[in-house]
């Protein structure tokens, strides 16, 4: 008995594992799904990053050209509708420095990298007119006041503004211009370097100057209608000889460079070095406003009868506008 008992439990045991074995396979064949996506489930990937900011955060950039007119008829900057009124090709770009400003944990303030990239490339694209605005600062929109300098009046509204950093490049098009790229929010400096490539690469027929110099201030004579002397920065990145260069008065109404317009001519060696910034007066010995000699002088300018609101262009020798400012 004990033997045949001992023979009948195993071979129960075998077959117990015979079974099991016979049924693994099924077991472990995969079971499908009642309900099976078509489509998985979209997994959104991390962010790039560099110098720890998130790139292209809040980034809508336009995948083609956007036509875009501007209205004359309501408050805009006086240099911007100059520009616009040329055919020049322009950057425009609002930006945001206060303590509410968009920043990351390292504290790095979005619109002021922005606007710095903007400002360092600008010095490599002279043909391109660049207007910067502090969004805090918008000046009258619905009085006859004009515009003073960094105040922007609609031309964010008409522009369709959102967030900032805001930065919107354009070029003539037809009879209207085209918004060829338009950035909101953080934008690496590289992708704006390629915008600001293909924008200069546009043809125009604006009578903007390849010399990257502007005007920075024009003082008044104290019987308020002449000029005393003018500021010049050179935000290019090689010198620049100031001498033939002019001052003129623009058409109030056309904002344009009439023949014959009254203005004054740099008749001495100005030289100005790469990011240095030089006064020009109507006396040799003059002082500026910052208590330094004029670094030369021009001729006329004591008869031009400017009053506040008249605007200024600073013509190469070439005749082509190189820079403007409203006194």
């Amino acid at each position: 008995m004990p033997a045949r008992f001992g023979l009948l439990v195993v071979l129960v045991l075998c077959c117990v594992a015979l079974f099991a074995g016979c049924g693994g396979e099924e077991d472990e064949a995969p079971v499908p799904s009642a309900e099976s996506p078509a489509t998985p489930a979209a997994v959104e990937p991390p962010a790039d990053v560099q110098g720890g900011v998130p790139v292209g955060t809040g980034q809508a950039e336009t995948t083609g050209d956007v036509p875009f007119t501007l209205n004359t008829e309501q408050p805009v900057p006086p240099n911007f509708a100059e520009a616009y009124g040329r055919g020049a090709r322009i950057v425009v770009q609002f930006y945001k420095l206060d303590e509410d400003s968009l920043s990351y944990p390292e504290g790095l303030s979005v619109d002021r990298q922005v606007r710095d990239s903007i400002e360092r490339l600008g010095t490599q694209y002279p043909t391109i007119e660049f207007f910067s605005y502090e969004i805090s600062d918008p000046g009258p929109v619905d009085t006859a006041r004009e515009l003073q300098p960094g105040e922007y009046g609609t031309l964010p509204a008409q522009l369709g503004v959102g967030i900032t950093p805001f930065v919107a490049m354009m070029a003539p098009s037809g009879d209207a211009y085209a918004i060829t790229n338009l950035f909101q929010g953080y934008v690496p400096e590289p992708v704006l370097s390629q915008a600001l490539f293909d924008l200069a690469a546009v043809e125009v027929e604006d009578n903007t100057s390849d010399v990257a110099v502007e005007l920075e201030q024009v003082v008044r004579t104290e019987g308020g209608g002449g000029i005393e002397f003018f500021g010049v920065r050179n935000r290019g990145e090689r010198p620049v000889n100031l001498q033939g260069f002019t001052l003129r008065v623009l058409d109030p109404e056309t904002a344009q460079v009439t023949p014959g317009a009254p203005g004054v001519t740099i008749n001495s060696d100005i030289e100005v070095g790469a990011g240095q910034s030089v006064s020009v007066g109507r006396v040799p010995d003059l002082v500026d406003d910052e208590g330094e000699f004029v670094a030369g002088t021009f001729e006329g300018g004591t008869a031009l009868e400017l009053a506040p609101g008249d605007q200024l262009a600073l013509l190469d020798p070439g005749g082509a506008v190189a820079s403007t400012i409203t006194v």
